[in-house]
């Protein structure tokens, strides 16, 4: 296939047609008893779907569609094809795709899989005989469907159709998965043909155990040598400088059935094409037998009208379904919490029922943002039953309207049975308030004056519209969210500054609860972590009383609760940070900052463009963190510098939308960014 620049913004269909032609060629007869269903490319991928001429007339309802998940998460260098089709009564789909590369890409890999799931749809084909096919695909039990709604893919599935709306589902291709281990190591162990030890380490294998990558496909037992990469033309494997270690990129796997049923694919054949030298792969291969439904249109008539003869004649007989409880209510959930409660579902009629949740009138979600139902829709056979589950989930997308008491966690779900009554069920949660999570305008500010040493420094920074005293002996005053300068005000002692593992290290959960609750109710904090509490005008911290303080612990005990408590304190300032929903370099600045072609260009921007709230939390933070530094052992100077540097880049964060080009150059520009910054920042008294 192509592979050059104009691959990706022209399609041309020469090479396609060439090799649909090339493998009709190949076939019995030269091919003339097949032809083509469909074939569909995508860059460097190429999909083609051949079967006998004889099956044609059963052969319908053929669609295709494609998703690039390459560059910016649309480009065609990564992506998949799918095909599917009707072949008597069974639905086939087929999925090719090449995933991200590299051997420290197994988590994109895992992204990609996920997002051809979403956004490869089809689409759906009315037909009244096949509509207990479509329930059975719906019904909340299928575990394709069920993976898509957990992902928050909610769509009409009877006007549109996932590649999991099908009997047969089959994705290959280059996934790219790689073995985890030396290329020595590889290499002894294919001599061997030690593929046991192999797929031990091999990442698809990994992943797909653990469930994090096609979690409902299985794959025949691999008995053939990794599959890349070779020299092309021959079955060396790569002698290149690069030395790509072996491993099996070439996958082919297929959807298993749900629990307690019959799959209609049978594997006989699993293997690679050891001839064929054309490329840095090798190719790979399944012979399948798939068992093809076919409905016998005659008497599935003759039963539909002896239902509705005998519904006519029992009219009683009606669905009906009841659940457990009406009322879902949940405990106390804070910020980050997450919770689930479960009610029950049951048929209790003789016929069966179709359910989903449907919105409420005037409304187009179904759901809060706060909550997760999972399964949304199914059906149940009479006296059946089925977990309905519960979830709920807190973090900045939507803390800031329940911080502000704006919305409370209450709804009320419409449950929807096919002809039968409504089912309603109230959902509610009593939500903490917090300063977490919530826009810096939306906190609660106090006025802070700022010492001499910092004013001609901070004045630097700041728009000239700052307001000034007249006299500098009065200190300049700014607004910070209260919340804050109390975690700042806390740190702010050059005592702490002297601990050695400070920011080098994380705190501990109980005092980071602590402090937490000591931030929104202004509770006094345990006595472990009052040891450290801000210092005194001359900064001594001796004199600081603590009712917990265990006079029997040695100094070196002390020493060590003393640092993980300061750690604790500065965990919570980064999830401060982290969790706003608009960060302190708000997230329009993001692009023109890293940019920028100069570090005076960029703080000459947010100077001049920066909100006031934001800019003094920014300038306050980063002067805190250069006496941090600056008051550094010398032992820790350079390793605490780069440990402040990589964390506070919670500083500046991208849009939501926003694809970096290349996310580890991006990564380094924030960190020099900041770097810069601090550095920036003078006053008149320092360590170093």
């Amino acid at each position: 296939m192509e592979t050059n620049t104009e691959a990706y913004i022209r399609y041309d269909p020469t090479k396609e047609n060439a090799w649909v032609n090339l493998i009709l060629g190949s076939l019995r007869n030269n091919g003339r008893e097949y032809y083509k269903v469909a074939s569909k490319q995508l860059v460097t991928m190429l999909l083609i779907v051949i079967a006998k001429k004889s099956h044609s007339k059963h052969i319908t309802n053929v669609s295709s569609t494609y998703a690039g998940v390459g560059l910016m998460n649309m480009m065609g260098n990564k992506g998949g094809i799918a095909i599917r089709f009707r072949f008597h009564d069974s639905y086939l789909c087929f999925v090719t795709s090449h995933l991200a590369a590299f051997v420290d890409k197994t988590e994109k890999r895992n992204q990609d899989f996920v997002e051809l799931t979403k956004r490869l749809i089809l689409p759906a084909y009315r037909d009244p005989k096949m509509n207990y096919i479509s329930y059975h695909w719906n019904d909340g039990g299928d575990e394709g469907v069920a993976f898509m709604e957990h992902n928050n893919v909610l769509k009409n599935w009877t006007m549109e159709s996932s590649i999991f709306h099908s009997d047969i589902l089959v994705w290959c291709g280059d996934l790219n998965y790689r073995i985890g281990m030396t290329e020595s190591e590889i290499k002894n162990d294919i001599r061997r043909k030690n593929y046991e030890r192999l797929l031990e380490y091999d990442q698809l294998s990994i992943e797909r155990t653990a469930g994090r990558t096609f979690p409902m496909f299985d794959e025949g037992t691999i008995t053939f040598n990794p599959t890349y990469k070779y020299d092309p033309g021959t079955d060396h494997y790569d002698s290149s400088p690069k030395r790509r270690a072996p491993s099996w990129t070439d996958r082919i796997l297929w959807k298993r059935e749900r629990a307690g049923m019959k799959s209609p694919l049978k594997l006989i054949d699993y293997d690679d094409c050891k001839s064929v030298c054309m490329s840095d792969h090798k190719p790979v291969r399944a012979l399948m037998s798939f068992q093809i439904r076919t409905i016998d249109h005659k008497r599935q008539a003759k039963t539909h009208e002896s239902l509705i003869q005998h519904s006519k004649e029992n009219q009683d007989i009606q669905p009906r379904g009841t659940i457990t409880s009406s009322y879902v209510k949940f405990n106390k959930i804070e910020f980050l919490d997450f919770q689930q409660q479960r009610i029950t579902l049951e048929n209790t009629g003789q016929v069966l029922i179709v359910f989903k949740f449907i919105p409420r009138q005037d409304e187009t979600a179904i759901l809060p943002p706060w909550l997760n139902v999972y399964p949304l829709s199914g059906v149940l056979a009479p006296g059946e039953s089925v977990l309905i589950q519960f979830e709920i989930f807190v973090d900045q997308t939507c803390s800031t309207p329940l911080n502000q008491m704006e919305e409370v966690m209450e709804t009320i779900l419409i449950l929807r049975l096919e002809n039968a009554r409504d089912l309603f069920v109230e959902v509610s949660a009593e939500y903490v308030p917090t300063c977490f999570g919530t826009y810096l305008e939306k906190l609660p500010s106090m006025t802070i004056p700022l010492d001499d040493d910092v004013i001609d420094n901070f004045l630097s920074a700041t728009s000239p519209t700052t307001t000034v005293p007249e006299e500098k002996e009065d200190a300049l005053q700014i607004q910070l969210p209260a919340c804050l300068w109390k975690i700042l005000n806390f740190l702010w002692n050059p005592n702490m500054m002297q601990i050695e593992s400070l920011f080098l290290g994380h705190g501990n959960l109980k005092h980071s609860s602590d402090i937490r609750e000591w931030l929104d109710n202004d509770k006094q904090m345990a006595g472990d972590l009052s040891l450290i509490g801000p210092s005194s005008d001359k900064g001594d911290t001796s004199s600081i009383h603590s009712d917990m303080t265990d006079l029997t612990l040695t100094e070196e005990k002390k020493s060590a609760d003393i640092a993980a408590s300061a750690n604790s304190m500065i965990d919570i300032l980064i999830f401060f940070l982290e969790f706003l929903p608009e960060p302190v370099i708000t997230s329009d600045r993001y692009k023109a900052v890293i940019n920028a072609s100069s570090y005076t260009d960029a703080i000459d921007m947010l100077r001049n463009t920066l909100p006031p709230c934001h800019k003094n939390v920014l300038f306050y933070v980063v002067l805190f963190l250069r006496q941090v530094i600056d008051r550094a052992p010398e032992s820790c100077y350079k390793s605490r510098k780069e440990a402040i540097v990589e964390r506070f880049t919670v500083l500046l964060k991208p849009p939501a939308d926003y694809k970096e080009h290349n996310p580890k150059v991006a990564k380094e520009k924030r960190e020099r960014f900041i770097c810069q910054l601090i550095d920036s920042i003078t006053y008149d008294e320092s360590v170093h």
